[in-house]
């Protein structure tokens, strides 16, 4: 195992007020609500590999229109990642559904969210805490 840990980027979509999330369908985590994200992958930005991400995890277009902040906690993912989490606005009047490594899509009451693997309920309350 490399000593350096890895990039990710994590969505944060809100469609009529509720926060769209997956169901992981692999470890870790696996079978635990998540948001939309993935690895940022070399030539892109971490902005543009969000974008990526939530569309091929929950089929969605969004632009990501603000930084929530870097999770770099050591043990916030047993694999050692570091995410770069986005507020991200959808581009177009879809619906989200499971794609890539998504057992399920739902859309949650931000006061209500199932149990969260990561931590995603941490970039959640951050996200909301935004002004919009």
């Amino acid at each position: 195992m490399s000593d350096v840990r890895a990039l990710a980027t994590d969505g944060v979509v809100v469609l009529g007020g509720e926060v769209v999330l997956l169901e992981r369908d692999h470890p870790p985590e696996e079978g635990r609500w998540v948001l939309p994200g993935g690895m940022v992958e070399r030539g892109e930005t971490a902005r543009a590999a969000c974008a990526r991400e939530v569309r091929e995890e929950v089929g969605l277009d969004v632009r990501p229109v603000s930084f929530v902040g870097l999770y770099d906690a050591p043990d916030r993912d047993p694999r050692g990642n570091v995410s770069a989490a986005f507020r991200c606005l959808p581009t177009s009047d879809a619906g989200p559904e499971p794609r890539s490594e998504a057992r399920q899509v739902g859309t949650f009451d931000p006061e209500d969210l199932p149990e969260l693997g990561f931590d995603h309920g941490e970039m959640i309350a951050d996200a909301l805490g935004e002004t919009d």
